[in-house]
């Protein structure tokens, strides 16, 4: 074999996974290692937490299963991406690579006692990190570290301390640098979305020290080497998972609105307008190093390194012999979540006492109950573009455990059809892409089609995050292939599912109120 390869990295709630592909897109390998998340009360406070230990060994297990699967082939990887889970963030000791703390996972809501205080406004984060004051995000969690953690106030006192997402601590391990990309920066809420840095209001606002954080880089910067045997290998991208999803097929429809359903469901649709409308975030996808264009005078001496033929074009409005290298894209989203999506299946076995498999999910999603029949949904706090955390998940009165079943399913399809009607103010869109665990429900994607009047395309790829973070290490290639089958749900006229859903809205309104 003498095709380049790019090797691929997703760290996940559930899982981490490392694969190989070549670099038109095909997958060549694909290992994965379980990680478990905990839950506890402590003091009445639920944390939700990952083992540190167990993510690291699990990546290093699978390259070293890439390593045996490709042997001497492995030389042919040109390249390495991570994508990561973008709240998720821990502590450790940035002398020994000790975790200090457990990785507080994005569910993991602890430090909301220090939010309530602050005069901080939903209004004043957006302007300035693209986000809602949360505490899903990192600031409120990272404040909480500091004041409650033994081990990290005294390495914060001996100047040892580093605090950052899972794939600033992946690095430090497999490179040695400590670094972070925008779409994993911008989740700490410390972010500045204009200026791509650490800002310094924010840092002050929550009192955390600048140099704890990981030095800020680019999504296509150089993240450091590690090596294979004897193999080095740069990483060249890193990006959130589920920015990276969307580039699974190549660059993103702009057109689609893209909709991943697994521990939370996420809903994304490209902008160029950083002005969201209330309720959405605004989200760093692709902000590439060196964003600048770049004039080239042949007649002048010059060295370049790289393919000329291919990254300069000749300017016809200049002289002879210019050329001119243009500026790179930068990608935004405006992005919805639902937190209550899988994360809720342990809620949801505990109020009906049933088992939440493929099939019981299946049978529940048939139902046509001819009573209300609605579930409030704010397991895991209620989010985009509601963002209350004050509320209980209740459902409607003297409901079956499968009613109550295929009310928490569609409680989740109604927060998403919210969502796509508030992006619509880019314009409608005109293809639904939809992936996930629980997007593998027929009927969960035809109820989407029906309500949105748009079609649905269900990918068979379970990888989209895999091989979106895979194109972008490649460089976003002009021939990246996606050859995955889709199933496209056409949508029909759904009287019964309207009325539920007009139900489901108002009795929203007086829920919220």
């Amino acid at each position: 074999m003498t095709q380049s390869l790019i090797l691929a990295i997703d760290q996940g709630g559930q899982s981490s996974r490392v694969a190989v592909y070549t670099d038109v897109g095909e997958q060549l390998h694909c290992f994965a290692a379980p990680c478990a998340t905990s839950h506890k009360l402590v003091n009445g406070q639920e944390y939700i937490e990952q083992d540190p230990d167990e993510i690291l060994l699990g990546i290093k297990s699978c390259i070293e299963k890439v390593n045996i699967a490709l042997g001497e082939n492995v030389k042919n990887i040109m390249a390495a991406g991570f994508a990561g889970q973008g709240s998720s963030l821990l502590c450790w000791n940035n002398k020994t690579g000790e975790a200090l703390s457990p990785v507080l996972s994005w569910q993991d809501v602890r430090g909301d006692g220090f939010l309530q205080p602050l005069t901080f406004t939903h209004t004043q984060a957006r302007e300035l990190t693209g986000l809602r004051v949360s505490p899903h995000y990192g600031a409120s969690k990272i404040r909480w570290c500091l004041d409650n953690n033994i081990q990290v106030r005294n390495a914060l006192k001996n100047n040892t301390l580093s605090i950052g997402p899972i794939v600033s601590y992946i690095f430090w391990h497999l490179t040695g640098k400590n670094y972070i990309d925008p779409g994993h920066a911008q989740r700490t809420l410390l972010w500045n979305l204009i200026s791509n840095t650490w800002d310094a209001s924010l840092l002050n606002l929550f009192n955390i020290p600048r140099n704890i954080l990981p030095e800020l880089k680019w999504h296509d910067s150089h993240f450091g080497d590690f090596y294979i045997n004897d193999h080095k290998i740069p990483f060249t991208a890193s990006a959130r998972d589920q920015g990276a999803s969307l580039f699974s097929r190549g660059l993103p429809d702009k057109n689609a609105c893209y909709i991943n359903i697994g521990t939370g469901a996420f809903i994304q649709r490209v902008a160029d307008n950083l002005n969201a409308p209330d309720g959405l975030l605004v989200s760093p996808l692709w902000l590439p190093e060196n964003n600048d264009e770049e004039i080239i005078d042949m007649a002048s001496p010059t060295c370049y390194v790289g393919d000329f033929t291919n990254d300069f074009i000749p300017d016809l409005s200049l002289p002879s012999g210019i050329y001119i290298k243009p500026e790179k894209t930068s990608w935004y989203a405006w992005e919805a979540t639902v937190n209550g999506a899988a994360s809720a299946i342990a809620y949801i076995e505990q109020q009906t006492g049933v088992k939440i498999t493929p099939k019981i999910i299946g049978l529940a999603l048939t139902l046509e109950p001819d009573t209300n029949c609605y579930f409030l949904n704010a397991v895991g706090g209620l989010s985009a573009p509601y963002w209350r955390t004050d509320l209980t998940s209740t459902f409607s009165l003297d409901l079956t455990a499968n009613e109550k079943i295929l009310a928490w399913l569609e409680s989740i399809v109604f927060q998403i059809i919210v969502n796509i009607n508030l992006m619509s103010k880019l314009s409608d869109a005109q293809k639904i892409y939809i992936s996930g665990g629980l997007s593998n429900a027929d009927l969960l994607c035809q109820k989407i089609a029906d309500l949105i009047q748009v079609a649905v395309h269900r990918s068979e790829n379970a990888d989209a995050t895999l091989q979106g973070i895979a194109c972008m290490a490649g460089g976003l290639s002009d021939v990246w292939q996606n050859s995955v089958i889709e199933k496209i749900f056409q949508p029909a006229i759904n009287v019964k599912l309207n009325k539920r859903f007009s139900m489901w809205q108002d009795a929203m309104k007086n829920w919220l109120k």
